[in-house]
């Protein structure tokens, strides 16, 4: 049968895109090797949200043609949506596939294999229209994580001023909810001990399904009618955490007490630039909420810094408001300006220069409070899932998402949940003793 090599560039989405597509051809009988090596087939699932996503993408098409000069070469993912004939005009490319026709991707591929090379095949629809959710099930050999990702919601409404994944992923779509506890249990009964719900726009689940379901709704099913150890959430925004996702949260143990909850900015001039629905003083009183309501809460978030018309005034108003946070880790990047967003074309856009030095004091600012966060840990008992063991040294993610390592037995695998004591750290990783095993 051909082999097959995949990569995947950008978000957990794009990751389990990758897994979904991964579990197409695994049923169909190909056999994945290294994207670094020698495969009859290169799939690369690609990411738009800047331009240096973009550039590493091209790069990796032509590194994979070197590998292999007969293989076909299939590019997906965001850059393929939102740029199909920029990449079908690549000559080591054999096919662009876009964010809704992965459904269709073993049927090109084989369409193609040993066929003469010519003009790319472009499989690309417009998703600003109404398409419903892709289902694609997972295989269990096709997720690479000891974490199953669960994929409940795809495409975004919002249309914030600097972003493009609206365009490349079109309109809000959900999963329906029976098919979301299926496949749970299907993630169950392979061994999965956590499942990760993840979306474009998570929090908006639901309100383009006729019975308007929720995330809340979604836990207490998963909470009800599955046997899953822990439940994560990705990222969700702060104006959609209900009083209803709060208790659903605290409903059970088996909800993990984390949240990403992006800020992107802590000055309301530029949130209100950035067409963000909320201003620093809400964002604040919910995050304190928050930390009343949900025991041992960790929140991280993300950052864009230099956005147009940041000054240094609008600058250390942020810095202002992230000091009152304590954030678990802050994910800060420095804006990209997107062709076609009404922020590309913004007055006041910030030097290169500043943007990165903005960036370097708040990956600063963040180790100084990640580590206050850690160090008021110790002492404290965790849920550990185990990711790796090597030479007795077991390393997994707390419930907090907080990486630990503890000393364990020879023979515990990944996967397994362990109870640690936390006694320390060995700088962003806590360290403690096993007390026992889930």
């Amino acid at each position: 049968m051909p082999t097959i090599a995949f990569t995947t560039l950008g978000c957990r989405v794009n990751q389990y895109d990758t897994d979904s597509m991964r579990s197409l051809f695994f049923a169909e009988g190909f056999t994945e090797t290294d994207f670094n090596g020698r495969a009859d087939v290169y799939v690369i699932n690609t990411c738009s949200v800047t331009h240096m996503g973009e550039k590493k993408s091209r790069q990796i098409i032509r590194r994979a043609k070197k590998n292999n000069e007969g293989a076909l070469v299939v590019v997906t993912g965001c850059y393929a949506q939102l740029s199909p004939d920029v990449l079908a005009a690549i000559p080591d490319v054999d096919a662009v596939i876009g964010t809704n026709e992965r459904k269709n991707i073993v049927t090109i591929v084989r369409s193609l294999l040993g066929r003469a090379k010519a003009e790319a095949v472009l499989a690309v629809h417009d998703v600003m229209g109404r398409d419903t959710f892709e289902e694609i099930p997972l295989y269990p050999s096709a997720v690479e994580h000891t974490r199953a990702d669960l994929k409940i919601q795809e495409g975004c409404n919002n249309f914030c001023s600097y972003c493009i994944i609206p365009y490349t992923r079109g309109s809000l779509k959900s999963r329906r909810p029976d098919a979301v506890i299926a496949e749970a249990k299907r993630l169950v009964s392979f061994g999965f001990r956590e499942i990760v719900l993840t979306g474009i726009h998570l929090g908006a689940y639901g309100i383009d399904l006729p019975e308007r379901p929720t995330l809340a709704l979604i836990l207490r099913r998963l909470l009800a009618e599955t046997d899953v150890a822990r439940i994560r959430m990705g990222s969700i925004e702060s104006v959609e955490i209900s009083d209803d996702l709060i208790d659903a949260i605290n409903s059970s143990p088996r909800v993990c007490p984390h949240l990403h909850l992006p800020i992107q900015s802590g000055s309301d001039a530029i949130l209100s630039a950035m067409h963000r629905r909320y201003t620093t003083e809400e964002y604040i009183n919910l995050v304190r909420k928050l930390h009343e309501k949900v025991h041992g809460l960790t929140v991280s978030t993300d950052l864009i810094l230099g956005f147009p018309g940041e000054t240094d005034e609008r600058f250390a108003e942020t810095v202002k408001a992230l000091e009152q946070l304590n954030f678990s880790h802050i994910h800060a990047f420095p804006y990209s300006p997107r062709q076609g967003t009404p922020a590309a074309v913004m007055a006041g856009q910030v030097s290169g220069d500043v943007k990165k030095k903005r960036v370097e004091q708040i990956n600063a600012m963040s180790v100084r409070q990640k580590e206050a966060i850690l160090d008021g840990m110790i002492g404290q008992e965790v849920q550990v899932l185990l990711e790796s063991v090597e030479n007795a040294m077991g390393e997994g993610f707390s419930e907090h998402y907080e990486r630990v390592r503890a000393e364990v037995p020879a023979d515990y695998e990944c996967g397994r949940i362990i109870n640690v004591l936390l006694t320390g750290r060995d700088g962003s990783v806590l360290t403690g003793n096993i007390k026992e095993v889930s």
